[in-house]
């Protein structure tokens, strides 16, 4: 699909029993950031649930870097696209332990767990103190647990990150932090970024940046 980093076809999913159904098409460039706008009920959450193939399309298709996702297999689709959700799981255990649960799976059995030093720098950057990986993950507030979430994901270096309200439990502060994160996180390689937010001011945080109106 030409230089498009992640492009979709046609994703179809019905939204309800009343015959609503979502049909979307769309892309992002490498170094993009695309804001899936529209009413509460569009399909805004369910769009990133399929492009992470959490949920499964009744049709259309998707690419990442040209190769379609039946290509693919799911897990390792779901490696290189990171779903994020607005209310992420917590698992028993520490931060830490949350942190790198996904590095015990087999599929990442190769690929050894991050140094503690880069969690730190991560957890500096969102203004979330070190000592924080030794508290009980299910103890952390609303924007706490919303931002160990995104570390969880970026430590896996994905290609695309799918952030469903990554800022909606956060101050204005913390808000600031996290968009200059994933400012320069979306440039660094490049790696794109598709999100959901009601904040205008996380749209205006990114120079490169397209909508996508659904609903």
């Amino acid at each position: 699909m030409g230089t498009a980093l992640l492009a979709f076809k046609d994703l179809t999913r019905p939204l309800d029993d009343e015959g609503r159904r979502l049909v979307v098409s769309g892309k992002i460039e490498p170094g993009e950031v695309l804001f899936v706008r529209g009413p509460s009920g569009a399909g805004k959450s369910t769009l990133l649930k399929i492009l992470g193939r959490i949920l499964t399309a009744s049709g259309g298709e998707a690419w990442l870097r040209g190769c379609s996702w039946k290509d693919i297999p799911a897990p390792q689709w779901r490696l290189k696209v990171q779903y994020v959700s607005q209310k992420p799981v917590v698992f028993d255990g520490t931060v830490e332990d949350n942190l790198l649960m996904p590095f015990r799976f087999r599929l990442l059995k190769h690929k050894p767990s991050p140094p503690r030093e880069q969690i730190k720098e991560y957890l500096e950057e969102l203004q979330l103190p070190a000592t924080l990986l030794d508290q009980p993950a299910k103890t952390l507030s609303g924007g706490e647990t919303a931002r160990m979430a995104l570390i969880r994901s970026l430590l896996l270096e994905p290609e695309v990150l799918l952030l469903d309200e990554p800022t909606a439990s956060l101050d204005e502060n913390n808000r600031q932090h996290l968009n200059t994160l994933l400012q320069y996180w979306v440039v660094e390689k490049p790696r794109g970024i598709v999100m959901v937010s009601h904040n205008e001011q996380d749209l205006q945080a990114f120079p490169k940046r397209n909508s996508l109106f659904i609903g």
